[in-house]
């Protein structure tokens, strides 16, 4: 058997399986983007998934890319979307509006021109007036002389590419004083909704954006910090007046947050929440119009993904779908050593989010995400241009999306009975679901150790292993009905997916 380091296996493999599932040409774009094919996004009857008009179903699996609006020339737009694209995933993260913050930058101005020295409001380099967007006649996206004139090209380089673009108008530094230390707040609730209003007009033609609000933000909080010192406030009215700006700048119409109103319909949003679970946009959100979907971070508490996505997954009056939106970035520190987040642990966040039935996953890179430096705990040594091949990126949006595409990801329902034996916890955790036809169960291993699987199908099944490195199958034997039966996965897996498939007869 031939030697296999993590850190490379299978990845001419793994991107040649990219390319088969993206249908990649060279140097060329997406024939027809989804939202042309299918139609605008929302939400399925059961309220798990996003789907398309058509009720096709879309598979959120999306690159963490915060800086690109504020740090990128279009050369380095082009040939970081071109990559992810190429990569496989669907959908990109980034910020409208980002001043510089970590990942070896320091944080602020919070007026910050972009790569071309233009601002994105007027007002001081540190004191932005956020209601009105610094917007100078003349230019284009390809010769921009403002802000706004480089924002176009972005979105419209996301477009032609065949990708989503999940926009976050701000980072939530810029909305909540006290959890930033000090940082600057940018918004009152008529400044959120007229930068609300400007986002949505302009960009109400783009068919690719889905909206994001937050910003790793708590939009309340009522407690106590770390050394029980009273802490307190509740942004929530900041939040809404942004989301009814948008709605309004898309439609012409202007619904109040907690109306229902077919205007809602027109926008499709989400919140980026705080990186404490359960601190998430349900805590505050769950049942306004405006928000289609709950949005997660754990940010470095990667032991808590698949009980938190579960938790959202069960929540009720109404049901929505889930997101995880930021984990731990591959190769970041996190109070470790550099290199601590492997591609295992990378793995094992976005595949516990589907086996919680999440309904979309971001990835995310340690230098990647900010775009620019090489210091610090989470570029450890490296630039966002060297951090874009770690392995961890194929693995996600091309491995993990041909298991999620053959096995009917978006009929999934997180189910635990087949796992009879020890299911364990942390990095060892094994997860399952079945398909909502009864004829698929399907459990994750998070890592190489046994557990006794019982056939809960109601017939016969192949038993198969998948490896999450690579996408290579191996079979497993065939479980009789009711069958119970230690496994383990194949040696020097590092994790597995067992897929057990009705026998038709």
């Amino acid at each position: 058997m031939r030697s296999r380091n993590d850190t490379g296996v299978g990845w001419a493999r793994a991107l040649s399986l990219a390319a088969l599932l993206c249908g990649v040409a060279s140097g060329g774009h997406a024939a027809e983007p989804a939202w042309t094919a299918h139609g605008p996004l929302g939400v399925s009857a059961n309220g798990h998934v996003i789907q398309h008009e058509d009720g096709h179903p879309f598979l959120w699996l999306g690159d963490t890319a915060w800086g690109m609006f504020q740090q990128l020339t279009r050369e380095e737009v082009n040939a970081y979307l071109e990559q992810r694209r190429q990569a496989g995933f669907t959908v990109i993260q980034s910020v409208a509006f980002w001043y510089p913050h970590g990942g070896g930058i320091d944080s602020g101005p919070h007026n910050a021109p972009n790569a071309y020295g233009h601002r994105p409001f007027e007002g001081g380099e540190d004191s932005p007036d956020t209601a009105k967007p610094l917007v100078v006649p003349g230019g284009s996206p390809d010769d921009p002389n403002d802000y706004w004139d480089h924002a176009d090209y972005v979105v419209d380089a996301v477009a032609r590419r065949g990708l989503y673009l999940a926009l976050l108008p701000t980072w939530g530094r810029a909305t909540i004083t006290p959890q930033f230390g000090g940082a600057h707040e940018e918004f009152t609730g008529d400044e959120a909704r007229a930068y609300g209003t400007f986002l949505g007009e302009r960009y109400s033609h783009a068919a690719n954006v889905i909206w994001v609000l937050g910003g790793d933000a708590k939009a309340q909080v009522d407690g106590y910090d770390k050394n029980q010192v009273p802490v307190a406030w509740d942004r929530r009215a900041v939040f809404r007046a942004m989301a009814e700006g948008i709605a309004r700048g898309v439609t012409g119409q202007a619904p109040a947050w907690n109306e229902a109103h077919p205007a809602w319909d027109a926008v499709f949003m989400t919140f980026h929440p705080d990186g404490d679970a359960p601190d998430n946009s349900s805590s505050w959100f769950h049942a306004d119009p405006w928000l289609d979907a709950n949005g997660v971070e754990v940010w470095k508490e990667v032991d808590d993904v698949y009980a938190t996505m579960l938790d959202d997954y069960e929540l009720a009056d109404p049901t929505k779908p889930s997101l995880f939106l930021e984990g731990s970035y591959e190769y970041g520190s996190y109070r470790h050593e550099c290199g601590w987040v492997t591609p295992v642990r990378v793995r094992r966040q976005a595949y516990q989010t589907f086996f919680a039935g999440g309904a979309g996953h971001t990835y995310g890179a340690g230098p990647v995400w900010a775009m620019r430096g090489t210091g610090g705990d989470y570029n450890c040594g490296y630039t966002w241009q060297q951090g874009l091949t770690f392995p961890g990126a194929i693995q996600v949006a091309a491995v993990l999306k041909r298991l999620l595409l053959e096995h009917d990801w978006s009929t999934w329902i997180p189910d635990g009975r087949s796992i009879s034996g020890w299911v364990s916890e942390g990095d060892s955790l094994k997860t399952g679901v079945r398909t909502a036809d009864g004829t698929k169960v399907l459990v994750y291993f998070a890592d190489n150790t046994e557990t006794t699987i019982r056939n809960t199908l109601d017939a016969a099944a192949e038993a198969t292993w998948f490896d999450p490195r690579d996408g290579s199958t191996t079979p497993a034997g065939q479980f009789a009905a009711g069958e119970d039966r230690g496994m383990r996965p194949p040696s020097r897996w590092e994790d597995a997916v067992l897929v057990l498939d009705a026998v038709r007869r």
